[in-house]
């Protein structure tokens, strides 16, 4: 990849960073938790960045309510599901280790909600995850990035994060892959999407043992779709989960810098810094995983 791209992208991050702390969804809107923890996990390690990544931490702690939780904005008091984004920033900075511990028992304490069984959706709503809003029922995504973060702190055995694994791999797609929630919807498969399935896959470079047939069929769809795929969201993160198992395509680099060059697309702090996450070195190494996570 021309270095001068994500160069020229760390810039324009940096320079939509807000004064008193933290990234808002784009340059001079308010901070909000998951944009200014994903910027965080772009950025750390870059010495041109020290102070803003330091008012970020400390934005982000400021958030922290008693129990841990995260606020995700300040306009949604109560909707924590950006804790484990915080937490994982938080590790990546090296930072803040009593509110890195009460995100991961906030975590632990909190769940989605069970379902009675019924003939509309395809999966065991019995298996608890992870929801958006506290109460609610569990989703991939939430559950995926609450896995990362606990195993980041050394709860990988814990039960909660078994079942998060066993939620994970109950709602793949039989054709391969994720969407955001469920599997199947009135008998009908639905579509998955590379978002979701790059974080899925993420999450499950967690499970040690031998490789999954969840894991291999969305391999071979996020293979087949991330050539085409144009939003900058979805393609850092599906490359993202091709890496964690050691099968990001050697063209993958150059679909992400045609990304990055895509100045049709808006500026959005969360695409931009998910892009730059992606093109960086060692990205797996934000989420406590080892590159190459080869298939075994």
């Amino acid at each position: 990849m021309d270095e001068a791209r994500p160069t020229d992208a760390r810039r324009r991050l940096l320079n939509a960073a807000n004064p008193r702390g933290g990234w808002g969804e784009r340059a001079g809107v308010p901070s909000r938790a998951e944009p200014t923890a994903l910027a965080c996990l772009a950025l750390a390690g870059e010495t041109s960045a020290e102070a803003p990544l330091a008012l970020a931490a400390r934005w982000l702690a400021a958030r922290q309510g008693p129990d841990g939780a995260v606020t995700a904005a300040e306009a949604l008091p109560g909707v924590a599901w950006a804790t484990p984004h915080a937490l994982l920033a938080w590790r990546s900075l090296g930072v803040d280790r009593e509110a890195q511990k009460r995100a991961a028992r906030c975590l632990l304490a909190r769940s989605g909600a069970v379902s009675e069984a019924d003939a509309v959706v395809g999966h065991d709503q019995s298996l608890i995850g992870w929801s958006w809003v506290e109460g609610t029922h569990s989703w991939v995504e939430p559950t995926a990035w609450a896995i990362l973060a606990l195993a980041s702190t050394g709860d990988r055995g814990h039960p909660r994060v078994e079942q998060g694994l066993a939620l994970i791999l109950d709602r793949s797609i039989p054709t391969g892959g994720w969407n955001y929630g469920n599997r199947t919807v009135f008998g009908r498969a639905l579509r998955p999407h590379p978002g979701p399935t790059g974080l899925a896959l993420l999450a499950l470079a967690h499970l040690g043992g031998p490789t999954p047939p969840a894991v291999t069929k969305a391999i071979c769809y996020l293979k087949d779709v991330l050539p085409a795929t144009r939003a900058g969201g979805s393609l850092a993160w599906g490359v993202m989960g091709l890496k964690a198992w050691g099968a990001a395509p050697p063209e993958s680099p150059r679909w992400l810098a045609t990304a990055l060059d895509d100045s049709d697309h808006p500026d959005q702090v969360s695409r931009k810094a998910a892009l730059l996450l992606a093109s960086a070195q060692d990205p797996l190494a934000r989420f406590g995983l080892k590159a190459g996570n080869a298939p075994r």
